[in-house]
């Protein structure tokens, strides 16, 4: 194993060449081989090369998913931007395949996560689930034809809440006031909340 340093983080690879980058001063470590793990080697390759490679350990650390879709690229998003890597097409195949990784070669033990629409990981992720869903008596029982994963990936951000903290405690009773945080889609429930 060794460090790459890089502005404010080192860059660890492992013997498997795959990265994980490792932030200083408590920030958020994001760990590649956690979430690349679930992928066949040529994808998980090529994502990891086109993250390293690619961005700076800033933007490393924007990255909040990986879609996977049948026959066409994979898109990684990160906060402002979407990359399409248009030279990594993933076949139905490699989907059934990651499934079957996430699922720990066993799908069927997981039918229940599967049937909600998402599976969640080690660490937090969770990985959204799209096929042709099977209902019975308006429950969703099954999901055949699986065409897209989308890795959701989970971060901690230090100090996030400390701003809403005196709204939502309750420092008298000792006690946290009923919440509900919302916000519309796609805008987080964990930045700039006032």
């Amino acid at each position: 194993m060794f460090l790459r340093k890089t502005k404010m983080s080192y860059i660890q690879q492992d013997y498997s060449g795959l990265n994980y980058l490792r932030l200083e001063r408590g920030q958020v470590m994001l760990n590649l081989n956690e979430i690349l793990s679930y992928f066949p080697k040529r994808i998980a390759g090529e994502i990891n090369r086109k993250i390293v490679q690619d961005k700076s350990s800033d933007e490393i650390n924007l990255l909040e998913e990986i879609r996977i879709r049948a026959s066409k690229p994979v898109i990684l998003k990160y906060t402002n931007l979407e990359q399409v890597l248009e030279n990594l097409i993933v076949s139905q195949e490699e989907i059934l395949e990651i499934l079957q990784y996430i699922c720990n070669n066993s799908i069927y033990s997981y039918q229940n996560q599967i049937c909600n629409g998402y599976i969640t990981l080690k660490g937090g992720h969770r990985v959204g689930i799209t096929g042709s869903v099977v209902m019975t008596e308006g429950k969703i029982t099954n999901i055949g034809y699986i065409s897209s994963l989308n890795f959701r990936i989970a971060k901690q951000i230090i100090g996030a809440s400390n701003r809403i903290l005196k709204h939502i405690l309750n420092i008298e009773e000792n006690n946290v006031f009923n919440t509900l945080i919302i916000s519309p889609p796609g805008v987080r429930k964990n930045y700039n909340a006032s």
